[in-house]
């Protein structure tokens, strides 16, 4: 997610105009998805649902879940849920990596229930230093009248709430597995160098990827620990952990076809990492960042290191401030892409696919273009084709680069 603002991020994006110009020599093109549409306030997703073809999801940071229509030709959007009022988005005034954050269909949408979920950041009290915050995770019942969904406001059940110590790293996606179980993406709780000592504190859930069980869900118990998660049982530890380790988790995705679970994990001031996350894995944060020990060259005993989970992919902040996690390719319109986790950088526009190598350890990663907005997050359509969503207000498909335009 976009960092707070620092003298290091504000003279990136002081720069973004020119770091994120066309590339002539990329791969792909990127290619306005929604000509016809108003700029969106923040875009931070987009989705879409097998049984609602015609019409797309997006989310705005700043509180608004809304739906267009799927050819990207009309103006026409419908707002299904506004939390606009209530979803804490200090945004240049503060930190600018709170607000509504994530958004999933429950498995069962459309079929046996009508539950959609929401990652959205709460201000309970206080101000300046003092304020108080928390993620909060809520499960909506939407209402159908025709082509129009609403989200019932009086239907909200909170799932789970995580109280935050700062406004940063905040992580923010919300996805189900294929197991059903809901996996939840959270930051180290802001700040700087691990200062909570989070990243790894099993006794926290933050720093982590969470996974629960939301089936049967009640005001009175919300979720379940899953009995097969890899910390159930072990003292000192919370069971909803699924993998832990992580400074800020942006952002975790699915591959559609194998189902493993794959991440952009924010660095601190030099390495940014691509993760592939897997069951009881440690990431390593604080004491690595990405392939180094954190803070730089310090020495770490070799008892320290054991176990950690190396990246698949990283780079150095010559190329990047600030990762983009997005997802496997699956589509067809590039087909030397499927396979290769897709990702970019939020100020410099770069943007990567790597293809994982198991056996040598010696990943292909090939740069693809430059976005042309600031990148805040990936999407996915229904058909395994990705966009970008950016911070110019437009969402962008993902072309070849010798396609000719509409």
């Amino acid at each position: 997610m976009p960092r707070p603002a620092s003298t290091l991020c504000l003279a990136a994006l002081a720069l973004a105009g020119a770091a994120c110009a066309q590339d002539q020599s990329a791969v792909v093109r990127f290619v306005d998805a929604f000509p016809a549409q108003e700029k969106f306030d923040r875009p931070l997703l987009l989705t879409q649902h097998a049984k609602d073809p015609g019409w797309l999801w997006v989310l705005e940071q700043t509180g608004r879940l809304l739906r267009v229509p799927a050819d990207g030709k009309q103006s026409e959007r419908r707002t299904v849920l506004d939390l606009g009022k209530d979803a804490f988005h200090p945004g240049n005034g503060g930190h600018n990596e709170e607000g509504l954050l994530g958004f999933c269909f429950d498995p069962g949408y459309l079929d046996s229930n009508a539950f959609v979920y929401v990652y959205w950041s709460r201000k309970i009290g206080g101000s300046g230093a003092s304020l108080k915050r928390e993620s909060v995770i809520s499960r909506f019942t939407t209402k159908r009248d025709g082509e129009a969904i609403e989200a019932d406001r009086a239907s909200e059940l909170v799932v789970m709430r995580v109280p935050q110590p700062w406004g940063n790293h905040n992580g923010g996606t919300i996805l189900f597995g294929r197991d059903g179980m809901l996996y939840i993406a959270l930051g180290d709780g802001g700040a700087a160098n691990d200062l909570g000592g989070t990243g790894q504190n099993l006794a926290s859930l933050l720093a982590k990827v969470l996974r629960i069980d939301v089936r049967g869900a009640t005001s009175e118990k919300p979720y379940a620990i899953p009995s097969d998660n890899p910390f159930v049982g072990r003292e000192g530890a919370r069971g909803e952990t699924w993998c832990y380790g992580l400074r800020n988790p942006w952002r975790i995705s699915f591959d559609r076809e194998t189902g493993e679970l794959w991440c952009g994990d924010v660095g601190q001031n030099l390495f940014e990492e691509v993760d592939r996350l897997v069951k009881g894995g440690n990431y390593g944060w604080p004491l690595m960042e990405a392939t180094h020990t954190f803070p730089p060259n310090t020495e770490r005993k070799p008892e320290e290191l054991a176990g950690l989970v190396a990246p698949v992919a990283e780079y150095p902040r010559g190329e990047g401030i600030s990762i983009t996690g997005g997802h496997v390719y699956r589509g067809k319109a590039l087909p030397q892409l499927v396979g290769r986790f897709v990702y970019g950088d939020f100020a410099l526009c770069n943007v990567w696919a790597v293809l994982e190598d198991r056996e040598s350890g010696k990943h292909d990663v090939l740069r693809i273009g430059k976005a042309p907005a600031p990148l805040a997050s990936f999407g996915e359509r229904e058909n395994g084709e990705l966009v970008i969503c950016c911070f110019d207000g437009r969402i962008y498909d993902l072309v070849p680069s010798g396609a000719k335009s509409d």
